[in-house]
């Protein structure tokens, strides 16, 4: 009953993951369609600065004519990353974005700008300095609509691979929860348990990356420096989930590499909050440490394509590992090719693979539960009784070597035994059906008196045993009342065509009486064929 509980269990969870999925995407699609909405028929335009100084601190002035714009455009937006802004109307700053980290980071982060004009207004200046020579040369592409309007389009454009990214992180707390739930359980090794590491950090990096998360994310300087760590932590996580999954192997290369990634993670950390070079000036680094890994598990899995140790694991990856890296190197290009969230596939890829793996495992793992919740089942079957429910004779006889194998650690142990009186006669005179009524009688009188402190056997035709671990503080004078009483009354109340009679006798293991389970058991069948004289006396 209890395993199939867990199978139940396992089930369920299944289920409601696919639930909730699913609704994750029927959410998503509802998304979609309810944002696509333009606020008026202005069609937002992309505006070229009519010209651009370059000013002795290292930043760009640009500036725009206006007077071809009227009342219906009544913002500028652009996209920067790691650049103070401000911008001037006739003079007079009309806004900035230049807030930085302090000790956290000399950077303000990146997000999009929205600079509000309007039909009065005949020339605007935006000043955008860089705060690493590293992102000096950006190119910064200006927009011109309604300020809500392009807030819109940019929301509604990401909000797909947002949600994309929400999924990733939802499946892999779905990962540790499960993880925590059925480890024990089912035995699950430490693979699921990194598989979640690795995706919830990759799935935190990829919504800290959505132009949805620069939109609504207020605290920019947090927004800025999330993914270095997510990206600085996937690395362990990722080698040591696929180094396992695949069965790699490579204990030499795992730790070189694992072990790189924590000493650079530690002198970027300090160099970063030193102020000699911050995150996004290391994080080319970072970025090789990944392709690093990256070829490191195709070489991997190469190596078992040729070793030929073909599987399931094996074939998920080919497929999936490969997209996933080539998605990772596109991201990387595409990363210093466009300003903000230039992945378009990579996210959408990387769902798909973690649920192949996550799914993979999982069901995996519930294969492994069914299967011993069958050789459980077949277990239970091999020491059972079908006819009483309790324990055989098989049962007994192996709790019987255990008992014996504990010598001297016997003192305490209890034997019951019972013998069923004129189960000979019931069968010649009634038939064997009566008496196997008489049988199933018996065993469940003596297991719902002696069954509460031990278990209960059926060790014969008509024969009975009830071992009691020591430690239990039983009347057995009491006990041994009871169950002649509850005999009484099924006779008195059972309308049956036979009558019922059972001797009973117990012993408690005593060191100078008995030199082994076998003598305890001895001396129980002695106290029981003496009470079956005083049955036979009191009767004639």
């Amino acid at each position: 009953m209890a395993q199939e509980n867990k199978g139940k269990k396992t089930g369920l969870l299944a289920r409601i993951n696919i639930a909730i999925v699913v609704a994750a995407a029927i959410a998503l699609a509802l998304c979609y369609f309810t944002t696509t909405n333009s606020v008026d028929n202005v069609i937002t335009e992309e505006i070229e600065p009519y010209s651009v100084a370059q000013l002795s601190d290292g930043s760009k002035e640009y500036f725009f004519k206006l007077v071809d714009y009227d009342y219906h455009y009544s913002g500028i937006a652009f996209y920067t990353s790691h650049q103070e802004v401000t911008a001037y109307n006739m003079g007079r700053e009309i806004y900035s974005f230049n807030k930085t980290g302090g000790f956290w980071t000399s950077s303000p982060g990146s997000t999009y700008n929205f600079v509000e004009i309007n039909e009065k207004m005949v020339q605007i200046a935006v000043i955008i300095k860089p705060s690493y020579d590293i992102v000096a040369n950006q190119k910064i592409t200006f927009y011109i609509g309604s300020s809500y309007g392009m807030y819109d389009d940019i929301m509604t454009a990401s909000m797909p691979r947002f949600f994309a990214s929400m999924l990733v992180v939802f499946l892999s707390i779905l990962l540790f929860i499960y993880y925590a739930i059925m480890h024990e359980k089912q035995n699950l090794s430490r693979e699921l348990l990194y598989l979640g590491y690795f995706s919830f950090f990759c799935g935190i990096w990829s919504i800290n990356e959505t132009d949805v998360s620069s939109l609504l994310m207020n605290n920019k300087i947090v927004d800025s420096l999330i993914p270095y760590f997510c990206l600085m932590l996937a690395v362990p996580s990722m080698i040591m989930f696929f180094d396992s999954y695949l069965g790699i192997k490579t204990v030499i290369f795992r730790k070189i590499i694992i072990g790189y990634s924590v000493v650079q993670n530690v002198v970027l950390s300090v160099l970063h909050f030193t102020k000699i070079a911050e995150y996004r000036e290391t994080l080319v680094f970072t970025q090789v440490l990944l392709m690093v890994a990256a070829i490191y598990l195709i070489t991997g899995m190469v190596g078992q394509i040729i070793r030929r140790n073909f599987s399931r694991r094996l074939e998920i990856c080919a497929a999936g590992l490969s997209l996933f890296v080539f998605a990772l190197f596109v991201d990387v290009a595409q990363y210093y090719r466009a300003l903000g969230d230039a992945d378009k596939v990579g996210r959408y890829v990387f769902l798909i693979f973690v649920f192949m793996l996550a799914w993979d495992m999982i069901k995996e793992s519930n294969e492994i539960l069914e299967k011993g919740r069958r050789a459980k089942q077949l277990e239970v079957f091999a020491l059972t009784d079908s006819m009483t429910g309790l324990y055989n004779r098989n049962a007994f006889e192996r709790q019987a070597k255990v008992e014996a194998e504990k010598g001297g650690s016997l003192e305490g142990l209890v034997a019951v035994v019972a013998d069923a009186n004129g189960l000979k006669h019931c069968n010649d005179t009634y038939g064997h059906e009566a008496g196997d009524e008489y049988i199933s009688i018996v065993a469940e009188l003596f297991n719902s008196v002696y069954g509460k402190y031990g278990n209960c056997y059926r060790t014969g035709g008509d024969e009975f045993c009830c071992i009691i671990p020591a430690g239990r503080h039983i009347n057995m004078e009491r006990l041994k009342k009871l169950f002649m009483a509850k005999v009484y009354t099924a006779n008195l109340e059972g309308d049956y065509v036979f009558d019922i009679g059972v001797a009973v006798g117990d012993a408690k293991y005593d060191a100078k009486l008995d030199r082994d389970f076998r003598a305890l058991l001895k001396r129980a069948d002695a106290h029981m064929y003496e009470n079956k004289r005083e049955l036979k006396a009191a009767i004639s």
